[in-house]
Parts: C-alpha cells; structure tokens; sequence
C-alpha cells in the first residue's frame, strides 16, 4: 500500500514538473521581446538550453528554470549570472566556479554587455549551464561542453574589451617558415618558457600568414599555425581550456615580410 501511494506521488510530482516546465516554454514564446540586445541574446540562449533539457535530456526541472530565465531576459530585465549558493556543488569545484563566476561579472561591469552582446550572453548561459550540471555531477561530457564553452566565449569577450585584434598588443610571437605550420626548434623552447612561467591564465592565439596565395590557403594556415602553438603548450602543461584560437589572416601592406607569418600570443586575466 505505501510502495503503491509513494509510486502515485512521484508519478503525480512528475506531472506537476512537466506542466510548469511546458507551461513556461508557451509564456516565453508570448513574452513580447523587448530591452538591449544583450537581453534579447540572453533570452535566445536560455530559451536553447530549456529545449534541450526538456525534449533530449527529458530534465523537467532544469528547463523550468532555463525557460523562466529566458522570460525574465525576454522582457528585458538583465539576468544575473547564476549565485553559486544557490546550488548543492561539490566543495572542490567551487574554487573554479567563483573564480569564473568573478571573472564574469568584471567583464559585465567593463560594459560586456554592450560591447560584445551575443559573446557575453553565450559567455553567461554557459556558466550557469556548467554549474546546474556541476550540481547534478552526472553527465560529464555536459558538465566539459559548458565548462568549454564558457571559457571560450569569456576569452572572446575580454579580448574584445581590452581591443581586438587590431589594437592588442602581444606578450610573444611565434614566427614561422614561408608556408609553414612547422615549429622551429627556438620556438619550441620559447612555447616551453611561456608555459613554465605561468600555466593559470587564459590565452588568446592569432594566427597571421603573409600576403602571398589564395585567401582560403592563408586562412587555413593561419588557423593550422596557431594550433601547433596550442599543440605544444598543451603538451607543456598548460589546459586545452584556457587555450582560445583566433584566426588573423594575411596582414596588409605591399610587402611580404618574413615577420607577417607569426601566432601572437595574448594572456587575458589580468
């Protein structure tokens, strides 16, 4: 008798989840858009991770609370990151999670939200998606992608606060042979240097070719530069995660200088 009235509670608790979590999905689909566009990005993110958790993860609970975020950001009222206290996270997790939590919330109040919108809000709804995983600690490749995708989507952001790539300065640059994604032996060493010095800052890589050949063949060099640098600082200790690669392209200017084929470094951070 108790096994069958505790079975009929769940089922109905089920129930009672569902209809709010699909209840909500149809307020936000009425909810007139309205505010910045940091909040109309924000809403569109939120509004992603309740889809999922509701039709593949089958999570009434965590898209409720996706879908009741999205109608707040919707209306335009600005979202705050997710507090941490508000969840039951396990204790060696939380060093990392307030860190970026910090680092988030600094980079909102530089005006983020303004200056790279889409990013910050990408940058936002994947850290509040990595600590309702962090809490639920069961998918381990959902709790990776979030983590990943905050991390990537913050580099961007603070890259774009403090410049771009036409106005930042880089700590190291990495040169390499005409047509090459090759790394010389000095490089090597300097990768190795970096990396000792400092293994906890978030990197930005550029890759930049001269302006020689087709403008596909320079971007896909670019790109294939800049990964052997994160190759090899990966291999030096340092965290695939903390690593972000950007592709620079063929510099201007009528001259082909042995100089344009580089990956700049860029540390974040600090």
């Amino acid at each position: 008798m108790n096994n069958k009235y505790l079975a009929l509670t769940a089922l109905a608790l089920i129930f009672t989840l569902s209809g709010c979590a699909e209840y909500h999905r149809r307020v936000l689909e009425d909810t007139p858009e309205k505010g910045p566009q940091f909040t109309k990005s924000l809403a569109k993110e939120y509004k992603a991770l309740g889809i999922t958790e509701e039709d593949e993860m089958f999570d009434q609970w965590s898209a409720n609370y996706y879908f009741r975020k999205a109608i707040c950001a919707k209306g335009g009222t600005c979202v705050a990151p997710t507090h941490l206290d508000n969840w039951d996270l396990p204790k060696k997790k939380i060093p990392e999670l307030a860190s970026a939590r910090a680092r988030l919330v600094r980079a909102l109040q530089s005006g983020a939200d303004n200056r790279a919108p889409h990013l910050t809000a990408r940058a936002q709804a994947s850290f509040d998606c990595w600590v309702e995983q962090q809490a639920e600690e069961w998918e381990l490749n959902d709790i990776a992608t979030c983590r990943f995708g905050f991390y990537r989507a913050m580099a961007e952001v603070e890259f774009l606060l403090k410049g771009g790539v036409q106005n930042v300065l880089p700590h190291h640059s990495i040169l390499f042979c005409f047509n090459s994604s090759k790394l010389e032996p000095k490089s090597i060493e300097i990768l190795h240097a970096i990396a000792k010095e400092d293994k906890s800052r978030h990197i930005i890589l550029i890759g930049h070719t001269d302006p020689v050949g087709e403008k596909s063949h320079n971007q896909r060099l670019a790109q294939a530069r800049a990964f052997a640098v994160k190759k090899e600082l990966v291999r030096n200790g340092i965290s695939p995660h903390l690593i972000t690669v950007k592709k620079g392209g063929p510099l201007p200017g009528p001259k082909v200088n042995a100089h344009d084929r580089r990956v700049d470094i860029v540390f974040l951070g600090r």
